[in-house]
């Protein structure tokens, strides 16, 4: 796929992780512990995608338990969730290093992103040493090809700002400034410098991994993948090839602002954008103070009271969820955006446009339906979220792109549920990771989902085989976090940040073996090296679930 730039050659990259998502990070830090070259390309200036850059700093646990009706057995998957013991060290290490208490009800832990990404993240890059390269502010542009089953370098854009630019160049909405960060000429805003990554050597390509939030190179590449509901039943894989269902109906997105309460009436300027769906906002039945501790980031008052210096992330249902349209572009549009060279993330901006708007109406609405004692005395803080707009760098993506696997291998609702005395879900031979979270759809309005997708299903202690990693075409091409190849239902329960942590930590170690010895496609991996890569990703994401002392299974 021609372009019309000369990059800047950027080799001896053995792992080449494009990256935006928690599961990148992750995925770089277990590479280069391997004593891997690895070069992680990040979009913003800050790593850790829905937990910082997203603003999503607040853990989501699995709350739910699976209950046989006629016996009373309970399966506590809450339990087992929130158990160290099936938690990668490392984010367990993480989620202890932080010190703030939000005092929030949807997790038992919620901190300022900032918080983890200067005491954890950025600790846990630091102790990867030399091994880990990370490009900030470098978007991906082009996926080159050595043949069709082989990627052989990424073209990305790396951005900095212009002197007198505010914000580090967060100064103005991401709508605004999405098409000038995939321009690769430099700008009034930004200067620019093109860079291709690679191995260096023809005769042994880099080990790509996706783990970007829009799977980009998933759509670069012109690789097979699902997007939205494009299945008839789960697992349907058609949707890869040809027209199957719809893809431009998934997940809502949110974009996510902090908000301060100060100790007395502060003016805030007015909204200053028309506010495209204003009937929409509501509390949900909550009290307004109950909305506010939901996803609360600072607690001032030691017994929980709501007190002057709160500060909570806005992320509700019937407030900043965009509940309108999907980001995402269909695939057709997709194709033609990568094809003419003018990609741009392969996402909808009149939709940004719209959700960030839509963000900004929730935030005026709620502030202005405060109980009377917090009259006035709400503001949009910016500062938390290092943007001079007050709104996140990134916006939340509950689903994207996302890989078939080998053979056609796609994760399925029945391989995560079942009964509660199953106690876990289906246990893959090839397994690498442990995931659990229950089935969590935010659909679209005037999308019509099939049955199916509305369903209850009993979702247990699951497990994530190492052929969700892969790619059915590409075979030194690893996916992460939501590329990995799974059905729009299991997405539903994967896309939280414990889950993408363990897919990134397994996805980043498999690429190291690979790597390490020169096992050039997934299908060899699997093979031939399935006991040898699984030894190396127990050393950082543990793949058997420890349920009341018991290891399941014990292998």
């Amino acid at each position: 796929r021609e372009c019309c730039f000369r990059p800047v050659q950027v080799a001896n990259c053995s792992v080449v992780i494009a990256g935006g998502s928690l599961s990148a990070f992750a995925a770089a830090a277990a590479s280069a512990s391997e004593g891997v070259s690895t070069c992680l390309i990040e979009p913003t200036d800050w790593i850790g995608g829905q937990a910082t850059a997203s603003a999503v700093p607040a853990i989501d646990f699995a709350w739910h338990t699976v209950v046989d009706n006629a016996t009373g057995f309970v399966d506590n998957v809450a339990a087992y969730a929130h158990d160290p013991a099936n938690m990668s060290p490392t984010f367990w290490a993480a989620l202890s290093s932080l010190t703030t208490k939000g005092r929030c009800w949807v997790s038992t832990v919620c901190f300022p992103p900032q918080e983890l990404l200067q005491d954890s993240l950025w600790a846990l890059q630091k102790s990867v040493g030399k091994n880990l390269q990370v490009f900030l502010s470098t978007v991906v542009k082009q996926v080159v090809l050595a043949d069709n089953a082989t990627i052989s370098s990424i073209v990305g854009i790396q951005r900095s700002a212009q002197p007198g630019v505010q914000c580090g160049g967060y100064d103005v909405r991401l709508s605004q400034d999405l098409a000038d960060w995939y321009d690769p000429a430099p700008s009034a805003r930004w200067q620019k410098a093109v860079l291709q990554f690679s191995s260096g050597d023809p005769t042994r390509p880099a080990v790509f991994v996706d783990a970007t939030e829009w799977g980009e190179v998933l759509a670069l590449s012109g690789a097979p993948y699902l997007q939205g509901i494009d299945e008839e039943f789960d697992g349907d894989v058609r949707g890869g090839w040809a027209p199957v269902g719809n893809d431009t109906c998934g997940q809502a997105i949110t974009v996510d602002f902090v908000e301060l309460l100060h100790a007395h009436p502060t003016p805030e300027p007015p909204n200053p954008y028309d506010v495209p769906h204003p009937d929409f906002y509501g509390l949900q039945g909550f009290s307004w103070e109950m909305v506010w501790k939901y996803r609360r980031l600072l607690s001032s008052d030691p017994g929980g009271d709501l007190a002057p210096g709160d500060l909570t992330v806005q992320n509700w249902g019937q407030g900043n969820d965009f509940d309108f349209q999907y980001l995402l572009l269909s695939k057709d549009a997709t194709r033609q955006s990568a094809l003419s060279g003018q990609w741009m993330g392969g996402v909808d901006l009149g939709v940004l446009d719209a959700a960030e708007r839509h963000a900004f109406g929730w935030h005026y609405w709620y502030k202005n339906h405060s109980d009377a004692q917090y009259a006035g005395r709400v503001t949009m803080d910016s500062a938390v979220l290092g943007t001079c707009h007050g709104l996140a760098k990134m916006p939340y993506m509950r689903d994207t792109r996302r890989s078939i696997g080998i053979g056609s291998f796609v994760m399925t609702i029945n391989d995560i549920t079942g009964v509660a005395e199953d106690l876990v879900g289906r246990i893959y031979y090839d397994r690498v990771a442990l995931g659990s979270y229950d089935v969590d759809v935010h659909g679209i309005v005037n999308c019509s989902y099939p049955a199916y997708m509305s369903a209850h299903y009993d979702v247990l202690p699951y497990f994530i085989p190492f052929r969700t990693l892969t790619n059915v075409q590409f075979g030194n091409l690893i996916v992460a976090g939501k590329t990995i190849a799974q059905s729009f239902l299991v997405n539903a329960a994967t896309r939280l940040h414990p889950v993408e942590w363990n897919s990134g930590m397994a996805a980043g170690a498999a690429a190291a073996y690979m790597a390490n010895n020169n096992v050039r496609t997934t299908t060899d991996a699997l093979l031939n090296h399935l006991d040898a890569i699984q030894t190396v990703t127990r050393r950082y994401t543990p793949a058997s679930w420890t349920i009341n002392g018991t290891l399941y299974p014990p292998f």
